[in-house]
């Protein structure tokens, strides 16, 4: 008697905020290198904080960085988290255009150069989710 195989239910998507936070953690450089070091300092110290408060703090953050690692695309995530993504970014959205400006262009007809380069951005925040993992 076979039994049918049993996948998982897919994971739910990483929130905006969490990229947000990788993404400034993964661009410490930016035009104003004086405004970029404020913004990866108060990045860091959000992380710490996070993962210092209290256990369920800590749980939650280690999650979020589970759920961008499980996430291979930025066209799996909602329109919800990619708006919540851009606005996290206090004005600094080179990061967030750089990994999914392509997906808002879509229907423009971008190249496949433009989404290889937007993968390559994706992965360096799976990649520093999980190396804070």
């Amino acid at each position: 008697m076979a039994s049918a195989l049993q996948l998982p239910p897919q994971s739910a998507s990483p929130s905006g905020q969490v990229l947000a936070l990788l993404s400034t953690l993964s661009n410490p450089s930016s035009s104003s290198s004086q405004d970029a070091h404020a913004r990866h300092a108060l990045a860091l110290k959000a992380r710490d904080d996070a993962l210092s408060s209290s256990n369920d703090s800590y749980s939650n953050l280690c999650t979020e960085f589970c759920r961008v690692l499980c996430c291979q695309s930025p066209e799996l995530l909602s329109m919800e988290v990619l708006k919540e993504f851009h606005d996290s970014l206090a004005g600094d959205t080179d990061m967030f255009h750089k990994c999914c400006g392509w997906i808002q262009n879509n229907n423009g007809g971008n190249s496949n150069a433009q989404r290889d380069q937007g993968m390559m951005m994706w992965n360096t925040l799976r990649q520093m989710a999980g190396l804070l993992l």
